[in-house]
């Protein structure tokens, strides 16, 4: 099987423009488009993957239709056409949809090929040394009876074939799995500190051993067994990278996890199948994936057409998201649904049955999880519950949710369901059955404490995802991430990363009587002001200084959800928190009154990129003072050029993404900016605004 990746060279087409764009693509605003490209690729069979797309998406082979696509699909082409070499693919939608990934060509020469994404390896043992493997191959071909072989290598992260197996067997059409055991006497495992990739390489030979098929795909030996108590901390992510849109790149997709991982997080869930980069980048940094395969079930949800995979597709659709799921070792379960209406009971069981039912026939070797939330019952369930209907009267949807309780309606109607499941993802609110492994998703800020801690006393909890890893910004901005859309940590991720024990103290200064993680890490007010200071702190007593004077020590440590809170009047200069562990000191965090910003410095960790429009390097503008630190109380528009070899792909701050091609807001002294090569040489950027000294940065663009 060749792949072909079809990303670059396509053509925006409408009545009255006609413009070259590479993929993803969002839509500019036109009210019908058509992208067009042309493969060379002789094939006997072929396929198309869409790996993502906004709105229903219809496919067209040389004029033909061919089917529709719709999130994420895979779609058969008529070969006879591509054999010509000259063969049109065609993808037409209505206004507000896209192409928010990329679109994959796969062909086959021979009348017997191996299926895209049609291996899997299946780790069965592993000690840590050793590891016994099942390797399967899904198999397609004429009819006919054929004697085939199956050669099996298995390529380490060094490039050194660590081992080879020899499969010989008979093949008589249609659809064929040939499962092979692959036993490994040197493998080192997947574990999250330790990312160990492989690479299995299988090649199809005919009965003179001629090469019919090849393909290949990267693997981990995955530790087998249940996690333990806590073991999950992290975030459900948005498909969104920040200022890049829902548009998936490799550089935004490992940025994104990065910032996570730093903050301490292990795990990550997806409401939606993850792009092929985000899964790539969560098996390079150890991450932990929960991969919902259906966000809704029958019921139509806003912004997604999940429920048109339903019915007769519902088997194709979970055996494709398996396909691509399965082989990363970062995915550690799989979700049927997202709080789906028919998990409150109604039907509920009947569709969780079919729905776990095809995913475990996918794949045994993963647990099926389900995120089931606090429904609002019925009145009609809370009369056969036993209610009276003089208690109805009146009730708003919040009072039915609480009379609910008090009747048992929603545990009586989720208990089927969550009795199917291996795991219940459970939001604030819904209790999951006794003895019942289950993780938190939807943690409220105040709640973080209290839900982290969970598994200290119960053994059932395996973790705790807050709400939002990222700031997402489709449909509505937002500012409940634990990352900003930057890649920076809000208030809500440094404090679940303290509790974690991955970040250290720090400090929020807000108005008086501000919330809990309200106010920002900036000491700077009207002087002689009354404000509010709250230190987040591993110890147990804060002691908080300004100028080095002592303005009163607090008891922080558990019994106050690892917090101090102070009210001081505002003098500029240093304000300083230590804190006390058991009575020696163990931390100590200080702010700084800003001095006047002076200029801008622009900073990048990757100084070479390719000349590809996959290809992105960020560049961090920070407006900075005369001591070379950010001016963090800075806001202000910052106009930005490119030239040379090189465009700017997106820009933006904390709340969101740029609407300007050359203005971008410094929100707290800080921008993001994404360029891309356009051919190989040089490619420089600079940033200047009003009073400032100006920024540059020069970036080597290779072929």
């Amino acid at each position: 099987m060749k792949t072909v990746e079809m990303n670059k060279d396509w053509q925006i087409v409408t009545a009255d423009v006609s413009t070259s764009v590479g993929l993803p693509f969002e839509t500019p605003g036109y009210g019908k488009c058509e992208l067009t490209a042309v493969s060379c690729e002789d094939a006997a069979h072929a396929f198309i993957d869409i790996d993502g797309a906004r709105g229903v998406i219809d496919v067209f082979a040389d004029g033909e239709c061919v089917g529709s696509a719709y999130g994420d699909v895979r779609l058969p082409v008529d070969a006879g056409a591509l054999k010509s070499g000259r063969s049109k693919i065609s993808l037409v939608f209505e206004d507000g949809g896209a192409i928010t990934r990329g679109v994959t060509l796969h062909t086959a020469q021979s009348d017997i090929y191996i299926l895209p994404y049609g291996l899997f390896v299946r780790t069965l043992a592993s000690d840590g040394e050793r590891a016994s493997l099942e390797v399967t191959a899904e198999l397609f071909g004429e009819e006919g009876k054929r004697k085939l072989t199956l050669e099996l290598s298995v390529i380490n992260a060094r490039g050194k074939r660590s081992c080879r197996k020899i499969k010989k067997f008979t093949f008589t059409g249609g659809d064929k799995k040939v499962t092979v055991p692959v036993k490994m006497r040197r493998a080192y495992p997947y574990e999250s500190d330790k990312p160990y990739m492989y690479t299995l390489r299988a090649v199809l030979l005919d009965e003179n051993g001629e090469e019919l098929d090849a393909s290949e795909t990267k693997f981990g030996v995955r530790v087998q067994g249940i996690f333990e108590p806590g073991a999950l901390i992290g975030a459900t992510v948005p498909h969104e990278c920040g200022i890049m849109g829902e548009a998936s790149y490799a550089d935004a997709e490992k940025r994104k996890l990065g910032a996570l991982r730093d903050l301490g997080y292990n795990a990550v869930r997806y409401v939606g199948l993850p792009s092929p980069s985000a899964l790539a980048a969560a098996d390079e940094l150890g991450l932990k994936v929960i991969a919902d395969v259906f966000d809704n079930w029958t019921h139509p949800r806003e912004g997604s057409l999940s429920h048109l995979s339903f019915g007769d597709l519902l088997a194709a659709r979970a055996a494709y998201a398996v396909s691509v799921l399965r082989n990363h070792p970062s995915v550690v379960m799989y979700s049927a649904g997202n709080m789906c209406e028919e998990t409150y009971g109604r039907r509920g069981s009947e569709y969780a049955a079919e729905v776990f039912g095809a995913l475990r026939e996918a794949d045994p070797s993963r647990p099926v999880a389900i995120a089931l939330g606090k429904l609002v019952p019925t009145e009609r369930e809370l009369i056969a519950a036993g209610a009276k209907r003089s208690e109805l009267n009146g009730q708003s949807d919040g009072g039915l949710t609480g009379l609910g309780d008090v009747y048992g309606v929603p545990a009586s109607l989720t208990a089927a369901i969550a009795s199917l499941a291996d795991v219940c993802l459970c939001s604030d609110g819904f209790v999951p059955p006794a003895s019942k492994p289950y993780v938190r998703i939807n943690t409220l800020p105040e709640n973080a404490f209290e839900s982290m801690h969970s598994a200290e006393d119960d053994e059932n909890m395996l973790g705790d995802l807050s709400p939002s890893g990222m700031d997402s910004s489709h449909r509505g901005a937002t500012t409940a991430g634990d990352i900003d859309h930057t890649g920076l940590p809000r208030n809500y991720g440094l404090y679940r990363s303290m509790l974690a024990g991955a970040g250290g103290s720090f400090i929020l200064v807000g108005d008086k009587g501000a919330g809990m993680l309200e106010g920002t890490q900036c000491w700077k007010a009207a002087e002689g002001e009354t404000v509010s200071v709250r230190v987040f702190t591993p110890g147990d007593v804060v002691a908080l200084y300004v100028n080095d004077y002592l303005v009163s020590r607090r008891l922080a440590g558990k019994v106050n959800k690892q917090y101090a809170s102070f009210e001081t009047e505002y003098k500029a200069g240093k304000l300083e928190a230590v804190s006390y562990l058991r009575g020696r000191e163990c931390d100590r965090v200080s702010l700084i009154t800003p001095a006047e910003p002076k200029g801008i410095s622009l900073l990048t960790g990757a100084k070479r990129i390719s000349a590809s429009a996959r290809d992105i390097c960020f560049i961090d503008l920070w407006v900075t003072d005369e001591r070379g630190e950010p001016s963090v109380d800075y806001t202000g528009d910052v106009n930005v050029t490119v030239s040379g070899e090189g465009e700017i792909v997106a820009m933006g701050c904390e709340y969101g993404r740029s609407a300007d091609e050359d203005i971008v807001t410094a929100a707290g002294g800080h921008a993001l900016i994404a360029v891309r090569g356009t051919a190989a040489g040089k490619c420089t950027v600079r940033a200047k605004a009003h009073g400032l000294r100006a920024g540059r940065i020069t970036i080597t663009v290779k072929e």
